[in-house]
């Protein structure tokens, strides 16, 4: 049995309840997080591994970058961290854009060229906007990561107010290309924000952009390219709208969509056939204010998404989930209903604790974090890793199965109005000690599926080529050790058939010199891989597995046909069959 898949499982314990379903308290003062000025984009995330949310702020007059000290207060780490750049953000995503396990950091600028900088190690952010070929000099308001061709590469989108917005490929790592016109994702807007999800269930990441005063668009990505279905999706009539995000509300398995508008809320239910319905007064959702940035949580822990409306000029709302379609207004009982210009709202459990908490940002007031101070109820969290998809696992979806319902959840970076939630994965399930399956779904297709997880766990999946035929153990994180390979083979080659290009897994049981030799279906040799002294272990990721191009030993392409992989090591052989289609 292979225990190639890493997984991880962190057990906490349930310390607080109380009698109503959903409670919050207003830490910001202590915490150290009000901000300063006006702020806009908002982003959990966690820049230095050490598993803490930390918590970013776009801003004006300067931005700022709050580190998690686990204690539950924050620190102001941006002059330390070098983050500095002539105008104001007004927008942020954080993704991971070489793969290199860290978050690197775009910033939608307002009055200047928007910023790009590489995450070094967690200790510094480096600009290299020139170096990864960034050029947008004009009016940014918002931009969101996605794997669109997936290539193990994040791509981004960005949103421009006064001039067209922008489509970046990422080049294996190293530039980004404009491929707006190409990819048929061209739009003048006025543009405010933008969100990736695979509302139609076909495998790959789709475009939604909100505008304003105009009618916001629905991009279909069709593989090749992406299609306005705007029109027969049935959002053609929703426009001016705001901040944005996909959510399956009603665990049907399919994403919703939710919006703001100019003076209301919009929730479209996903009908499965590729349109939208608007459901926004059956579901008993409103406004007061001028318009509205959703974010969506389980914050009361009991299997359906609640949802926090940040208004603009109004009261900011909180809704329960009935579980019915409709939902409750419960601002007032829940200690919430900060009154002001809320640009933005996160959710992220910023504490660690099993509670989803809030944080949102303010134009004309101190922003607020509003902890949560949780129930009874239980709740899974899952942090999954990429290795042939991107390191973010970006597009990753998660389904969890409890006695017959099952809820989704997508991995995303970019939501809200230029805002990012948190990237851990979290369901809440109710009164329920474990659930039935987790079944997880990287964008490379490779595919897992977990039984029986304990509730109040924190589960860490890393992707792995192995996963595709091979079942997967799990470890606790109190007493994980990862054992040796009792033997030295190939694992699955991945992707198999291939064209140009494939990775090739393998195991050590003992240090060994490696040599991997690629021959022919007549037994000739093509090409000899010569990987050197190698130590016992796991050589199973897109980072650590053997590459091999497609090419001979001259440098030339081979042709489509069926080849042979042999693992050569100090203590045998071991031999699997690709095939190469062209």
């Amino acid at each position: 049995m292979s225990t190639n898949l890493m997984i991880y499982i962190l057990s906490f314990t349930i310390i607080s309840s109380t009698a109503f379903c959903m409670g919050f308290v207003d830490v910001t003062d202590q915490t150290g997080v009000t901000g300063i000025g006006i702020s806009n984009g908002i982003a959990f995330i966690d820049y230095d591994n050490d598993g803490k949310l930390d918590l970013y702020v776009s801003s004006d007059p300067n931005d700022i970058l709050y580190h998690n000290n686990g204690d539950g207060t924050y620190k102001d780490v941006t002059d330390a961290l070098g983050i500095s750049f002539v105008g104001d953000g007004v927008g942020v995503v954080f993704g991971d854009y070489n793969n290199d396990g860290y978050l690197d950091l775009y910033v939608p600028v307002n009055d200047g060229p928007d910023v790009f900088f590489q995450n070094e190690g967690g200790k510094l952010f480096r600009d290299v906007t020139k170096n990864v070929r960034i050029d947008n000099p004009t009016r940014a308001r918002s931009a969101a990561f996605a794997d669109f061709d997936k290539d193990g590469f994040i791509d981004v989108y960005v949103v421009n107010e006064n001039s067209p917005n922008i489509f970046y490929r990422n080049v294996n790592g190293r530039f980004f290309e404009d491929v707006t016109q190409i990819m048929n994702v061209a739009h003048s807007g006025p543009g405010r924000c933008c969100i990736w999800g695979d509302y139609d269930n076909d495998g790959d990441p789709d475009l939604f952009v909100t505008n304003k005063e105009a009618t916001n668009v629905l991009f279909r990505n069709d593989g090749s390219g992406f299609k306005d279905v705007t029109k027969i999706s049935g959002l053609g009539e929703a426009g001016d709208g705001t901040g944005a995000v996909f959510a399956d509300y009603d665990n049907d398995g399919y994403l919703d969509l939710c919006f703001g508008g100019n003076g209301r809320v919009f929730l479209y239910h996903n009908n499965h056939d590729g349109t939208f319905l608007d459901v926004t007064d059956n579901a008993g959702l409103s406004i007061s204010g001028e318009r509205c940035s959703p974010t969506f949580g389980d914050y009361d822990n009991d299997g359906d998404l609640d949802l926090y409306l940040a208004v603009w000029k109004g009261i900011s709302v909180l809704y329960e989930n009935n579980g019915d379609g409709t939902f409750t207004d419960v601002t007032d009982d829940a200690g919430m209903g900060a009154l002001g210009n809320s640009w933005s709202a996160i959710s992220g459990d910023y504490n660690n604790d099993g509670a989803m908490d809030i944080y949102t940002s303010f134009t004309t007031r101190l922003n607020v974090l509003y902890e949560n101070i949780g129930n009874t109820n239980n709740w899974i969290k899952v942090k999954v890793v990429g290795s042939m998809s991107n390191r973010d696992a970006i597009g990753t979806r998660l389904k969890l199965t409890i006695n017959g319902t099952t809820q989704i959840r997508e991995v995303t970076a970019g939501n809200g109005y230029g805002s990012q939630d948190s990237p851990i994965i979290h369901f809440g399930i109710g009164e329920n000690t474990k659930a039935n399956m987790l079944e997880v779904t990287w964008a490379s297709g490779i595919s897992i599926k977990l039984k029986d997880i304990q509730s109040n766990s924190l589960i860490v999946l890393e992707e792995n080529l192995s996963a595709v035929e091979t079942p997967c153990v799990k470890y606790p994180l109190s007493n994980y050790k990862k054992t040796l390979p009792d033997r030295s083979c190939l694992q699955n080659i991945y992707p198999n058939p291939f064209n140009p290009e494939t990775w090739i897994p393998y195991q050590l049981a003992q240090l060994s010199d490696v040599e991997i030799l690629i021959y022919d279906s007549t037994g000739r040799l093509v090409k000899t891989l010569r990987l050197g002294i190698k130590n016992a272990g796991y050589y199973t990721s897109k980072v650590n597995a053997v590459y091999w191009d497609g090419t001979n030993e001259n440098g030339e392409t081979v042709s489509s046909g069926v080849y042979f992989c042999q693992l050569k090591t100090n203590n045998g052989i071991d031999i699997k069959k690709m095939i190469l289609k062209k």
